[in-house]
């Protein structure tokens, strides 16, 4: 996940290691400390309890390129899930391949507890995994322009499901059961 960034290039091997472990970590964490404040609570009630609407929309799951399940906005705070994108996933995540990925969760609670990460770093007042990584893109004297690493917030809210919901392996394998279906249809 980290490769497909545009700017993680940027970072030296020993940065970008630290920047992944540092991911995985803060998803963790974060989905530890959630798990206790809401012990065997599904993600759709978690949300419910931080005040956190779940939409579904049958609105166009693309964007461009980008093929979208869920997503989280800001203001006003909500996570909408794209039903005819799920539902594709669903579809074609059945039987032992379901349970090699998902374990008990469905791809639903997956994208719900994927979003929360995000909701969780948007309110809390620690510095967002993705700025904590900057390269510079132009340095000009003592003066430098920096970005952040996007894909860090993606690897973290990963881990975040995948530790709150006792996944066999991280949602982004998801990808590729998501890019067959959608190349079926």
């Amino acid at each position: 996940m980290l490769q497909a960034d545009p700017h993680a290039w940027r970072l030296d091997r020993s940065t970008q290691f630290t920047a992944v472990s540092d991911a995985l970590a803060d998803g963790i964490a974060a989905a530890g400390n959630l798990r206790r404040r809401f012990t065997d609570v599904s993600p759709d009630q978690i949300a419910r309890e931080l005040g956190l609407r779940v939409e579904t929309t049958d609105g166009d799951p693309m964007v461009g390129s980008i093929w979208r399940f869920a997503e989280y906005r800001p203001r006003p705070p909500c996570i909408v899930l794209y039903s005819r994108g799920l539902g594709l996933l669903e579809r074609s995540l059945t039987g032992s391949r379901a349970t090699q990925l998902l374990g008990r969760a469905t791809p639903r609670e997956v994208f719900i507890a994927h979003e929360l990460y995000h909701h969780i770093e948007a309110i809390r007042p620690d510095v967002p995994i993705a700025r904590r990584y900057q390269p510079s893109l132009l340095r000009i004297g003592n003066w430098h322009w920096r970005t952040g690493i996007a894909a860090l917030a993606e690897i973290a809210a990963g881990a975040f499901a995948q530790s709150l919901l006792d996944l066999p392996c991280h949602p982004k394998a998801l990808d590729r059961v998501a890019v067959d279906a959608i190349a079926v249809t």
